[in-house]
């Protein structure tokens, strides 16, 4: 039986890690912190896209997906508009300098990782990817 507190500290040591790396690279290349990052993807991904969308796809209250979404605004990175059918809710939408934004915010994030994971062999990368996976579904299930 493996020891589950190592695992756990492993597991959460090396997003710590790799989150502050990529972090870094962002706000030193976009003046943007992965957050900030994080949100504009589902923004920039779901069509149509709500807030309810950002915290299911990120894991984060109503109340911190609405205030990321208040500093993309401010950034001018999306903008809201009201959902035609629903008067209580609405979109969220990718402006122009804010695809390219993310765009941008894509390839620094894939080279950062790839920098820090490249080492790994594929297999080795597969497998991780595999049993993150897994267990990311058994624990939202």
């Amino acid at each position: 039986m493996p020891d589950l507190r190592r695992l756990f500290d492993d597991l959460v040591r090396v997003e710590i890690l790799l989150w502050e790396a990529v972090d870094r690279r962002l706000r030193d290349e976009l003046d943007l912190p992965l957050g900030r990052v994080e949100v504009l993807r589902v923004v920039a991904t779901t069509d149509p896209c709500r807030i309810a969308d950002v915290v299911s796809a990120v894991g984060i209250s109503v109340g911190a997906a609405s205030k990321l979404v208040d500093r993309l605004e401010a950034a001018q990175l999306c903008v809201r508009r009201p959902h035609p059918g629903d008067r209580r809710s609405s979109l969220l939408i990718v402006t122009r300098t804010g695809r390219q934004v993310h765009e941008r915010a894509e390839r620094v994030v894939s080279e950062e990782l790839a920098t820090r994971l490249d080492d790994l062999t594929a297999y080795s990368q597969r497998q991780l990817a595999i049993s993150l996976r897994g267990v990311r579904e058994h624990l939202s299930g």
